[in-house]
């Protein structure tokens, strides 16, 4: 795959503009969806910036500016990412507007009318167009905060773009969302928000000449409560949510081992995974046919239902290999008992420090839970809102930095290369980028596809052969 993604680089690097930026934002998905140990793209941003130059207009500089932008490629209804965003959005103190570069449906809009004071989309049918439009945009502000997708090579370039007109007259700050794999962004970035350790450090590996400052990921803490020493019910009930591939075994990790010995260990317990799926998910199929009575698996739940669920709940259990971020620590305030195994991708909050090495370390700690007064008011301390929000406008406002605290505060055992591939590519890439990149190079695709496993490398034939299948329906109407 590496050979792959470095032939893609050099027909980008030969390419017109329009063609470059298409090409360069299947590079950037590809490095997104699989590890290479590539985490930014610097020098290539600063070639296709100097490529669209001469392409674009760029607006005549306004005495008048409209203040702070947030730009994001495309919110959600559910996820951490958007509702990030939504908060930061809410700590200024006054109104901000939003810019979405790529599409966004009805109900999100409506959803983000309640935080940002006016939403524009960026619009134009190719990759030039679409880039015009965004600089359009980004002139009108002086401050701009990113929340792109790591493959946002045109909203990279508009910012760049920027930069070459302006200088230090407009302040760029990147908000680090997804800061364990590849990212479009280093080179126009004045400023980098750390979400976490796990980001902290592998951000060692970037060329960045920018300052960065800690934000971390804001929890409400509000109503926090400290969980009580033992469970109070007979029949002990641990349970896990996260999306299906946070539980995936990998590298040698699996959290299987870790249920079973929660059910043999406590035989009134039981065990349940909310957000995995009981069909596709085969690795958990021994584990539901030894304890059919006493293991559950549900691929979604209703909010409410979630909550009413959750509540009766007595231990939380973090997801593993990949745990679930923020998810550990806003069980833990709710008053959950929570417990873990420490994981290679790891820094989140201080709720990590409740996580142990082992599996009968594990054990010992259902049995007699570690005492979390003072790590709930660590939490408090680092996550709450309120402590976000004031490094947040420290920096955005008067141009303070803040110290990570997390990767001061916890103890680092993680594993920065975890997710690389040791042999075959198993991380799937999304099949609209594989087509795109088919009809780009023939050739490299089939290059890509070849460096799969067989499994994952039917699912991605399967899934372009239905995507194509779409398209042509709607061709035909």
């Amino acid at each position: 795959m590496k050979q792959v993604v470095e032939q893609l680089q050099a027909r980008i690097l030969n390419a017109a503009p329009g063609p470059a930026l298409a090409q360069a934002q299947i590079y950037g998905a590809l490095l997104w969806a699989v590890d290479l140990n590539i985490y930014e793209a610097a020098s290539l941003e600063r070639h296709l910036t100097a490529q669209c130059a001469s392409l674009i207009t760029l607006p005549a500089v306004s005495s008048v500016s409209r203040g702070c932008l947030h730009v994001v490629s495309e919110p959600y209804l559910q996820g951490g990412h958007t509702r990030l965003m939504e908060r930061l959005a809410h700590m200024h103190e006054g109104p901000v507007d939003l810019l979405v570069t790529r599409s966004a449906k009805p109900q999100v809009l409506e959803r983000l009318a309640g935080f940002f004071a006016h939403i524009e989309q960026a619009r134009g049918d190719d990759p030039c167009a679409r880039l015009q439009s965004i600089v359009d945009t980004l002139a009108q502000y002086d401050k701009v905060v990113l929340h792109i997708h790591p493959d946002d090579i045109i909203t990279t370039v508009a910012c760049g773009l920027l930069k070459l007109q302006r200088g230090a007259a407009v302040t760029v700050y990147f908000v680090n969302h997804a800061d364990h794999v590849f990212s479009f962004g280093a080179s126009v970035a004045d400023v980098y928000f750390e979400i976490s350790a796990y980001g902290h450090h592998l951000d060692k590996k970037k060329h960045l000449t920018c300052q960065k400052s800690f934000l971390a990921i804001p929890i409400e803490t509000s109503g926090a409560k400290v969980p009580d020493a033992m469970p109070t019910h007979e029949r002990i009930k641990v349970f896990s949510a996260a999306s299906a591939a946070k539980y995936k075994p990998h590298g040698g990790l699996d959290m299987r081992p870790s249920i079973t010995a929660i059910l043999d260990r406590f035989p009134n317990a039981e065990c349940w995974i909310i957000g995995a799926n009981p069909l596709t998910n085969t690795w958990w199929w021994t584990v539901k046919l030894r304890y059919p009575t006493r293991f559950f698996i549900r691929r979604h739940l209703p909010y409410k239902d979630y909550l009413a669920f959750a509540e009766k709940a007595d231990f939380y259990l973090d997801s593993y290999p990949i745990p679930g971020g923020t998810a550990f620590a806003e069980q833990l305030l709710k008053g959950r008992r929570c417990v873990g195994l420490v994981a290679p991708i790891q820094g989140y909050s201080p709720a990590d420090s409740l996580k142990v090495a082992s599996v009968d370390q594990l054990l010992a700690s259902i049995e007699q839970p570690q005492p979390s007064a003072s790590v709930v008011e660590a939490v408090q301390q680092v996550n709450s809102v309120e402590a976000v929000k004031a490094r947040y406008l420290a920096c955005i406002e008067r141009g303070e930095y803040s110290e990570n605290q997390l990767a001061t505060m916890l103890p680092w055992s993680g594993n920065l290369d975890f997710m690389k591939p040791t042999g075959k590519v198993t991380s799937m890439v999304p099949a609209d980028v594989f087509d795109a990149l088919c009809r780009t190079d023939t050739n490299l695709a089939l290059r890509a596809l070849l460096s799969y496993a067989w499994v994952p490398r039917i699912k991605i034939l399967i899934k372009v052969t239905l995507l194509r299948l779409a398209r042509f329906a709607r061709a035909r109407g």
